[in-house]
């Protein structure tokens, strides 16, 4: 049997490290972010559905301001495309919040944290999901370890190029990282990275592609 898996996204370091800290302890499998461009495989894909039957995370936490959308958009726009975790486990974390926006939770089942929140309310609610959860069912997700955000400049060589080009790491785990590029990269070519960015990552595949903001493409890539 599998341990629970949490997402969450918050783009305040300090709280994003505490609830990084408490699911670790609470036996979970913690996937942090500091915005969802990072792991939802929907975000941003307007004419997409969800392609999984089983769901990335049994726990979905989101800061409510958040760059690009906010956590309630968020969650919407999952729903919308089909996203199979039950909303019950989705919660929304925010100090102030309008009206609308809590009838929108409350439609939708989402659950309100309001910050500051403590850890008994915070447990109280996963004690609640915790029995809403099958730990037999696989989860479906490419992201499989925990990732930390970066924001590094990354210097790359694409041999069927023949060209250098520059990129940000968004993130980065023990086996690869997540880079944010001009130009879109081909799937399964293979990237020369600049020992200076990454000893331990010379060389690294492309696992998947897709747009990102203003032009630019976000890229999986494995250590090869």
């Amino acid at each position: 049997m599998r341990k629970p898996r949490v997402v969450i996204f918050d783009d305040e370091s300090l709280i994003l490290g505490m609830l990084r800290d408490y699911f670790n302890m609470r036996g979970y499998e913690v996937l942090s972010y500091a915005e969802p461009t990072n792991v939802c495989p929907l975000y941003g894909k307007d004419g997409d559905v969800c392609s999984y039957f089983d769901p990335c995370a049994d726990v979905i936490l989101t800061d409510f301001n958040m760059p690009g959308l906010n956590g309630v958009e968020l969650l919407e726009h999952q729903h919308r495309k089909g996203c199979p975790l039950d909303n019950r486990n989705k919660a929304v974390m925010s100090g102030l919040l309008e009206d609308q926006f809590r009838r929108r939770i409350e439609e939708r089942g989402y659950q309100f944290l309001q910050k500051p929140f403590t850890i008994f309310k915070l447990s109280e609610w996963l004690s609640q999901c915790e029995q809403r959860m099958d730990l037999g069912r696989q989860l479906a997700t490419r992201r499989q370890e925990e990732r930390f955000d970066s924001f590094r400049e990354v210097t790359f060589r694409v041999p069927t190029q023949d060209r250098t080009f520059t990129g940000v790491a968004v993130n980065i785990s023990r086996s690869g990282l997540c880079l944010k590029v001009p130009m879109p990269l081909q799937r399964e070519e293979t990237l020369h990275i600049d020992a200076g960015h990454f000893s331990t990552c010379r060389q690294a595949s492309v696992r998947w592609v897709q747009p990102a903001d203003n032009g630019s493409y976000l890229a999986g890539l494995h250590c090869c």
